[in-house]
């Protein structure tokens, strides 16, 4: 029987090869299934050195490239299944997917650590995976552009952050400098009383402040939030006085109606709720803006649940933004004029309580509805 003759492949199409494997600008070497280097392009001798010598027959990887006596100890195939034959070892790569796979690793490059990207493609041959090319690409530059990217980040965080302690500290400390311009003006004409009631306001705020730093810290060190059985009624009026006393001109011509029903006692954190409503007195006072306008407060009770809703006239918010309002850091308000935590922190107290806050917009109105079970001491 005749033998088939191999077809000779064209001198023209195997340099045409040759140079569409050498323009390739990053390493690529080919290498068999028992780590012989058989191939690579130009780019490979440029990355390892310039005057890497021709490849020898039978000259490992790790010893060509690399100048190392055994395999590298971070190569891939280091604990692939191997078999001996012919005095050797070979590689069995039918775990190598098609799709191939990519490993990264810190490499001395030129007197220099880089880090570089290795992936690992099979090559077939009549159906059988004889080796694979290793491709390298050096991801230093965009490893430190990702790092500087990280920094600059964490700096925007450290930014945010130290915004919004300053926002949450501005109200007690506001409240504690127009009380102390109060008292300069008038400490001549005040009597006993008059001085224990602002000596008083100012013991209040500062408590408040001591409070926001204490929240800040439990951050880091997360502990239970202390309940005491308490009036949400009286904590709400509290509040109203307190927005009141902060923004007498912005309040003016607001209109506050506060309904309630007999019993407001239940179980939650009055300094907490406090701070919730402060937020939301602020942010309905400040969309009424000096406009005749109105709040009104209902509390009651829905089975196990105290439910209170705060209602404003102060234009409604858009269908755009609603759903984002409770983000952290999210605000309508030009630059400069809020930090977009206010309604964050809300959320988060309501949450800390293991309740429920949402918002409807209609008619020129904004409705928050807060959900609070009512619980126990021991929750």
């Amino acid at each position: 029987m005749q033998e088939t003759e191999q077809p000779v492949p064209d001198p023209d199409f195997v340099d045409e090869l040759e140079s569409i494997f050498d323009s390739i600008n990053e390493p690529i070497i080919f290498i068999d299934n028992t780590f012989v280097v058989r191939r690579i392009n130009h780019a490979s001798k440029d990355f390892f050195r310039p005057n890497l010598p021709p490849i020898q027959e039978s000259q490992k990887c790790y010893e060509f490239l690399y100048g190392r006596v055994h395999i590298c100890p971070y190569c891939p195939f280091y604990n692939f299944p191997k078999t001996f034959h012919n005095s050797e070892y070979m590689i069995d790569l039918k775990s190598l997917v098609s799709s191939g796979f990519s490993t990264q690793i810190l490499s001395r490059v030129e007197g220099k650590n880089e880090n570089l990207e290795l992936s690992f493609f099979p090559v077939i041959h009549k159906g059988q995976k004889i080796g694979f090319v290793e491709k390298i690409r050096n991801i230093t530059q965009i490893r430190d552009n990702e790092e500087e990217n990280l920094r600059m980040r964490n700096l925007a965080s450290l930014g945010i952050m130290v915004s919004g302690v300053a926002h949450e500290l501005n109200n007690p400390l506001t409240g504690i400098s127009l009380t102390l311009q109060n008292l300069m003006k008038n400490i001549k004409v005040y009597n006993n009383e008059q001085l224990q009631e602002r000596l008083s306001l100012i013991q209040n705020d500062l408590h408040r402040a001591s409070n926001i730093v204490s929240d800040i810290i439990s951050f880091a060190k997360p502990e239970k939030i202390k309940l005491t059985y308490s009036d949400i009624m009286e904590t709400i009026s509290k509040a109203r006085e307190t927005v009141q006393r902060l923004y007498p001109t912005l309040s003016e011509s607001v209109v506050w109606d506060l309904t309630h029903e007999n019993d407001n006692f239940f179980y939650f954190n009055p300094l907490k709720m406090e701070r919730l409503f402060i937020n939301l007195f602020r942010n309905s006072i400040q969309a009424i803006d000096y406009r005749p306008g109105r709040i009104n407060v209902f509390i009651k009770r829905k089975k196990n649940n105290c439910q209170i809703v705060v209602e404003d006239n102060g234009g409604g918010i858009s269908d755009q933004i609603i759903d984002k309002i409770f983000d952290p850091f999210f605000t309508k308000k030009e630059s400069g004029q809020g930090t977009g935590l206010g309604l964050s922190i809300c959320h988060s107290i309501v949450k800390e309580h293991l309740g429920k806050i949402s918002v409807k917009s209609f008619e020129g109105k904004t409705r928050f509805i807060i959900t609070l079970p009512y619980g126990n001491k021991n929750r």
